[in-house]
């Protein structure tokens, strides 16, 4: 039997199984020197080592399992492709983490998983300016031929994923659930675009529910996907955190977005900023520190009338139009709106992708 099959049969039979863990196997395996020499070790010494003979037991019989193969050519037949983490098409960054997952659930573009990505992760009760800054962020890198990976989940989450669709870079989503379940529910229509256009990673089988101690383990793969994670809004004990911390362990870096200090979801951003992480102003910082070559492209016009917005962002694109070159104060003085209001209306036509910021801090439209 050839070793690639071998690895095949354990990597699915493990994963499968439930019994055997990546966070328990890799540090054995590793130690052990690879899988041939795990999967050559006595029954015995491996449960000592392990402190349990079930757990041994299972390791050592992965290499046997028939039925794995069978399994996962059922779920290919169905589109789910399984990405063991021994062969080529398993994504290299991914593998080098401490506890990369046995197989990858895949739907949608697997290719995906070879261009440079960037993670956008935030708080699920994100405020209007933290949803803003995201789409901001994810419009653009995507742009730029950046995928952007998130978790799928309400707030944050979902402004970048949504932003992400219409770039070449696209968006990778890593659930916390099996592909086949609908968490958030009100995602149902976004789930079904990435499932064609885009990709849903999981390493949870089919029909696994969204537990709340799978979203904390499944941070590791955003994080271990990404060459760096931006964190737009957290809170102190935010899930973003562990994403966060967990990309320092693995190496790769972080960013964090400011916000208002009176704001809670911005605690955990600026704890961040505090203890070294680096400031993102847009995507240009991070482009800057992690892409040098690709540099930010600005994105097409898009009509007005094509997207929707706020009255008080109409107002500003109105004024824009009249009258080129104005800056937030101005456009405050000139409209009688309070600074904030003025400033978060112009992220958000940014965001929209009709103005743009040009030099000296004013604004314009952006013209087709």
């Amino acid at each position: 039997m050839s070793s690639g099959l071998v690895s095949r049969r354990a990597l699915l039979s493990w994963a499968r199984g439930r019994t055997v863990t990546p966070q328990r196997l890799w540090p054995v395996l590793r130690e052990r020197g690879g899988l041939e020499s795990l999967l050559a070790s006595d029954e015995d010494e491996l449960a000592a080592e392990f402190k349990s003979q079930d757990l041994a037991r299972a390791v050592l019989r992965g290499a046997d399992d028939g039925e794995g193969l069978r399994w996962a050519a059922g779920l290919e037949r169905g589109g789910v492709r399984l990405l063991t983490a021994f062969e080529d098409e398993y994504p290299a960054a991914l593998r080098e983490i401490s506890d990369p997952p046995f197989v990858l659930h895949a739907l949608g573009r697997v290719e995906r998983l070879r261009l440079p990505a960037v993670a956008i992760v935030g708080s699920r009760d994100a405020s209007r300016y933290g949803r803003d800054v995201a789409w901001k962020l994810a419009r653009e890198l995507s742009a730029a031929g950046v995928t952007v990976v998130s978790g799928f989940a309400r707030g944050v989450d979902a402004s970048a994923h949504e932003a992400a669709l219409e770039g070449p870079g696209g968006t990778i989503a890593v659930l916390g659930c099996g592909l086949d379940v609908d968490y958030p529910r009100e995602h149902a229509r976004l789930k079904e675009r990435m499932a064609l256009e885009h990709l849903l990673v999981s390493e949870y089988p089919l029909g696994s529910e969204p537990r709340p101690q799978n979203f904390p383990i499944r941070n590791r793969i955003i994080a271990g996907l990404s060459s760096g994670v931006v964190v737009v809004e957290a809170s102190r004990r935010s899930g973003s955190l562990i994403t966060a911390r967990l990309a320092n362990d693995f190496g790769r870096d972080v960013f964090a977005v400011p916000g208002s200090v009176f704001s809670p979801t911005s605690v955990g951003a600026h704890e961040l900023l505090r203890d070294g992480a680096i400031l993102c102003r847009g995507a240009e910082d991070v482009l800057a520190e992690l892409f040098p070559s690709i540099g930010t492209p600005r994105p097409a016009a898009v009509s007005p009338a094509a997207v929707e917005i706020s009255a008080e962002a109409r107002r500003i694109f109105d004024a824009l139009s009249r009258e080129e070159g104005l800056s937030a104060e101005d456009l405050a003085r000139a409209l009688d709106l309070p600074a904030a209001t003025v400033l978060a209306s112009l992220f958000e036509l940014e965001g929209a992708g009709i103005a743009v910021a040009v030099a000296g801090g004013r604004y314009g439209v952006m013209r087709r």
